[in-house]
């Protein structure tokens, strides 16, 4: 596959998730009772109330640091992890326990889960991508800094 056709797939996928969290992102941190109200939630499902507050805002400034390009792996990793367990623990068990109309379970499940399961694949594909050339990564070679840093750090501890 040819260099820019996969920078035009990173832009694409950075565009359309971060478009997607966006209003998401908005309405937990804007919304009616802020985050916290979002966050409150959290304990139902076994989970500490302080990951609500992380989603709400991951939701929000990642989507726009995911359109800009910018931190994309590290973008791409929270909001994996948000989507991790809105699928996984939210929503398919949700799904499973009651299948509309008394259907098909997988069916039933697979259609509970279709958002945040896509949009967990993407983040990956954005994980194991990365920004593309069309992103601030590339202009401020974010990826090359890194990749130094964890380098002198794996050089000084075989030291």
């Amino acid at each position: 596959m040819k260099k820019w056709t996969i920078d035009t797939t990173a832009l694409l996928l950075r565009l359309a998730a971060g478009l997607i969290f966006l209003p998401h992102g908005y309405a937990k941190v804007f919304g009616a009772g802020g985050p916290a109200a979002f966050a409150q939630d959290m304990p139902n499902y076994g989970l500490p109330a302080f990951l609500g507050y992380a989603a709400a805002y991951s939701e929000l400034f990642c989507a726009v640091l995911l359109i800009a390009g910018l931190l994309t792996r590290l973008d791409a990793l929270l909001l994996g992890c948000t989507m991790f367990v809105a699928t996984f623990v939210v929503q398919l068990p949700d799904a499973l326990r009651d299948p509309q109309g008394g259907g098909n379970k997988l069916f039933a499940a697979l259609h509970g889960i279709e958002l945040p399961l896509a949009l967990l694949a993407i983040c990956l594909a954005l994980m194991l991508l990365g920004a593309g050339r069309f992103s601030l990564d590339w202009l401020l070679r974010v990826d090359e800094r890194v990749a130094g840093v964890v380098g002198r750090k794996r050089l000084a501890a075989a030291a």
